[in-house]
């Protein structure tokens, strides 16, 4: 039956009945197998078989012994009265036990012994334990009785998991005692019997003080004992004090069965003391050697001695008739005995007899660990010739301490260095601390650094036995051998293996140093290598060996593999691939033809290509702007790389980077502003750059208004920044009417900074139609401060006005009427519910011209409330103009007129 089915009474009973040999082995895993819920919910109130042990639990927890008893009665009769609670499976055990006791053959008694000897004591098993014993007391069965009360007299003190309580035990032990008492006393001749059946039991780690039954047996007439047990150790003269003593006196069978079985010392003792008192006829000549031998195989050292006093007291069993007699190994087995009189008789045997010992044999006695014993076995060693024993022997006995020395010496003196074997040497490496102490010296100092062949580190490392290391640290094999390779080139030692072991948990930091320094690795496989990257554990060693330009070239890792690697999104891949890239490949490396003007073509369909993913456009960006002659040697990774451009500067054209300033992509934007900066003249595009201020981007329009802004700037930079002489003033103020507030402010700073160039009258008039109030505001004021008359009527100085100097055709008005006109016509000339025409060069607004009429009415009035000698200028200039046939135009003037006789009261309009 498989291990892993479960077990049934139906099974154990069909082993049972077919006398199965391990029936005892599956019954205790019958024992061991939890119990089973009940098919049915049990009735209320009723007590299941761990209620049942619980119940036996606290009744032994009860003061006096009758109480105790009288609960454990009451809870098996309560258990074992409910009707409709099954009994465990368990429980048929006892009849199945006593039917195998009542069969009554060899196959069912020994099952009987091992579960005596062996089983815990569960209920079930316990039940038919119980039962055979008294059976056994019935019917005078010595060997049940014997192996029964045994057990009782020990479990007391076995940490076991017994469901029996102690006081069962103690019962059943003294019970034993009265029994084999009360047959000392009634049938003298059967006594010995049955106390050498208990007595054989007794295994040398008992505790005999504890041991009720056997102390009674050997010592029951000190009377030193209490119901607790007894009080001295188990006596040194065992016949003195024993039980029934003229029982034994009867026959030596009973003692020569204990001494022929037993397994402890004080049980040896007791047969062989009652043998010398009672029989010494029977140790005088009835000992046969067949029987010494066998007595020899014991291990107990009183049966070793009384062996040997046996033989020393005969002159039959002098040594030198000991091989003759058959007793020759039974001698020799008293080399390992527990005896030191054994063992001293046996070593003068075997100096005198026995020095023909096979090594095999002695290299055995060297691991007995009696002192006396291994150096017997040394001194007949050292005795040897080096090569008669062969250097594997020779190897083994390193490992002792007293043949170390002898083997050491031996091995390095007896045999050149070629007979001991590569695997010899491996052997002692992992062997014991004294072979791998002695093999690290001696490779040290029989061969010179990288002497030994490389192979045999490999098959040193890759031995079985390698394994059996912990992972967390390097082992001493370990260390001597890294050690040893280290002398080694790389490529001596060889990249497949190198490769191999680069991530070895406890090598690999070792190797992969080894392989960052390698300056070549013949037989590298560089499509190997790549397809290590892709595995985690090795892609840091992996990158390492394809960045070393010593190992591999550019053209070896292949620019599309490396643009393939520079398109995934693991930042690690993406990092070498644009690194290496960078570094080492020329122009002419991204064309298949070899051509630098076509790889320059590919670079930029990489950089700036609809279809191509951002880590790809990153790096060819990044190693344009790089490569650029003037702009590449101020970028940080050609800092950082030491990179020399190697692009012409004729490849970077405003066909391929004006329309990438307008990209709806940041990165491509960005690389091209880059560029523009540096080529904005030299393409001549500086007089585009009013189109790059209306661009969406942010740091386009920068361009623009840095290129703008900065005209006749000391320190300006030139390469992208107009001269105040290249301004063009229809431009500029076409700016003004931009969508982007930042754009129309910059025109308006432009026209301020250069009104001398670009301004005049008539565009200021445009200017007051923007859509934009603030840039008409501006225009009225610089209207009023750059044309105003020179002599205005005495006391009149518009606060905040400047020193007016007329330049080129803009000069101030004559006088205040002069102004008055401008405005005139200004209001006049536009007739209502008319499209005003574009102007010299001006962009036409498509704007009605009431719309733009009243905008310059409410633009003067602004202007009027701040400033009341502007006041006093426009004032009758509005008033006129409250005449108009338009509804909107001459309400608009009469407001404005109210709003400043508002504002200056004492100002006569």
């Amino acid at each position: 039956m498989a291990p892993s089915e479960e077990l049934s009474t139906a099974d154990l009973q069909r082993l049972a009945r077919a006398e199965a040999p391990d029936l005892a082995e599956a019954i205790t895993a019958f024992l061991a197998q939890p119990e089973k819920a009940p098919e049915k919910p049990l009735p209320e109130g009723a007590v299941n078989f761990q209620g049942l042990k619980q119940l036996l639990w606290q009744a032994q927890t009860r003061h006096g012994a009758e109480d105790r008893r009288a609960a454990s009665h009451e809870a098996w009769q309560r258990f074992l009265a409910q009707k409709d609670v099954p009994l465990p499976p368990r429980f048929a055990l006892a009849d199945l036990l006593v039917a195998l006791y009542e069969r009554n053959t060899d196959a069912s008694r020994a099952a009987l012994f091992q579960l005596v000897r062996t089983a815990e004591l569960h209920f079930g098993l316990w039940g038919g334990l119980k039962r055979i014993y008294k059976l056994a007391e019935q019917r005078h069965d010595a060997e049940l009785f014997g192996v029964l009360a045994w057990r009782f007299d020990v479990e007391k003190d076995t940490h076991s998991t017994r469901e029996v309580s102690l006081g069962t035990l103690i019962y059943l032990r003294r019970r034993a005692w009265r029994y084999l008492r009360h047959l000392g006393a009634a049938v003298p001749e059967l006594y010995p019997q049955f106390a050498v059946e208990v007595l054989r039991h007794y295994s040398n780690d008992t505790r005999w003080r504890q041991a009720w039954v056997g102390m009674h047996i050997c010592a029951h007439g000190t009377g030193k004992y209490n119901p607790y047990g007894f009080t001295t150790d188990v006596p040194s003269d065992l016949v003195k004090h024993r039980a029934f003593p003229d029982a034994w006196k009867r026959s030596p069978d009973a003692l020569m069965r204990l001494l022929d079985t037993c397994q402890s010392d004080p049980a040896a003792r007791f047969a062989i003391q009652g043998l010398r008192k009672d029989f010494p006829e029977v140790l005088r000549g009835q000992l046969t050697p067949a029987w010494l031998e066998r007595l020899a195989r014991r291990p107990l050292a009183s049966a070793h001695e009384f062996l040997v006093e046996t033989l020393q007291g005969s002159p039959e069993f002098h040594q030198g008739k000991l091989r003759g007699l058959g007793l020759h190994e039974a001698v020799l087995a008293l080399l390992v005995s527990p005896s030191a009189k054994a063992r001293t008789y046996a070593i003068e045997y075997a100096r005198a007899h026995a020095q023909d010992l096979p090594a095999e044999r002695l290299a055995e006695l060297l691991t007995s660990g009696f002192s006396d014993t291994t150096a017997f076995a040394a001194a007949v060693l050292e005795k040897r010739s080096p090569r008669e024993l062969g250097a594997d022997f020779l190897g083994r006995l390193l490992s002792f301490k007293a043949t170390h020395g002898f083997a050491a010496k031996a091995l390095e003196q007896a045999f050149d260095r070629a007979e001991l074997s590569h695997r010899f040497l491996i052997d002692m490496f992992y062997g014991s601390s004294e072979q791998l102490s002695w093999v690290k010296g001696y490779i040290e100092s029989k061969y010179a650094a990288a002497e030994l062949p490389v192979s045999f580190y490999k098959e040193l490392l890759a031995d079985a036995r390698h394994g059996k290391f912990p992972t967390y640290y390097a082992s001493p094999v370990e260390q001597f051998a890294l050690k040893a390779l280290g002398a080694y080139s790389p490529a001596a030692i060889g990249a497949d293996w190198l490769l191999d072991n680069a991530i070895h948990p406890r090598l690999g930091n070792t190797i992969q140093k080894w392989l960052m320094r390698a300056e070549a690795l013949p037989g590298l496989d560089v499509e190997r290598v790549k397809g290590l990257v892709f595995n985690a554990k090795y892609r840091e060693v992996a990158l390492a060996l394809l960045g070393n330009r010593k190992l591999f070239t550019a053209r070896q890792l292949t620019v599309p593999w490396l643009l393939a690697l520079a398109r995934r999104a693991d930042p690690e891949l993406h990092e070498f691939a644009h690194r290496y890239l960078l570094e080492n490949l020329s122009p002419a490396d991204f064309s298949e033809s070899g051509d630098a003007a076509a790889g320059l073509e590919r670079l930029f369909e990489l950089a700036l290509g609809a279809k191509q993913p951002a880590p790809v456009r990153q790096f060819a960006q990044t190693y344009l702007r790089c490569h650029h002659p003037v702009i590449g040697p101020e970028q940080p990774e050609s800092k950082s790389y030491q990179l020399k451009p190697k692009a012409p500067r004729k490849a970077y054209t405003a066909e391929r980077l004006w329309p990438a300033l307008f990209d709806t992509r940041d990165d491509v934007r960005r690389f091209a502003l880059a560029i523009a900066r540096a080529e904005l003249r030299a393409w001549g595009y500086h007089v585009r750059v009013y189109e790059l201020a209306e661009a969406d981007a942010k740091e386009v329009r920068n361009l623009a208004y840095d290129a703008l802004l900065h005209a006749g700037e000391a320190g300006a930079d030139e390469r992208c920044t107009l001269k105040p002489e290249e301004l063009d003033a229809v431009k500029v103020f076409t700016l003004t009417e931009s969508a982007k507030r930042s754009t129309r402010e910059v025109a308006v700073e432009l026209i301020r900074r250069h009104y001398a160039r670009l301004g005049g009258a008539e565009r200021l008039a445009w200017l007051m139609e923007s859509a934009d109030r603030e840039v008409g505001l501006f225009a009225v004021r610089l209207l009023w401060e750059k044309h105003r008359p020179t002599h205005l009527p005495e006391g009149w100085k518009p606060a905040g006005a400047t020193e007016a100097v007329a330049v080129g055709g803009s000069e101030r008005f004559a006088n205040v009427e002069a102004l008055r006109t401008f405005l005139r016509r200004m209001l006049f000339g536009l007739p209502p519910g008319r499209s005003k025409e574009g102007r010299e060069g001006m962009v036409q607004r498509r704007l009605s011209a009431s719309t733009a009429k009243r905008r310059i009415i409410e633009l003067v009035r602004d202007l009027g409330l701040e400033d009341s000698a502007f006041a006093r200028v426009v004032a009758p200039v509005l008033n006129e103009f409250t005449g108009s046939l338009a509804k909107g135009e001459w309400q608009s003037c009469l407001a404005s007129l109210v709003q400043l006789r508002s504002a200056h009261p004492g100002v006569p309009l």
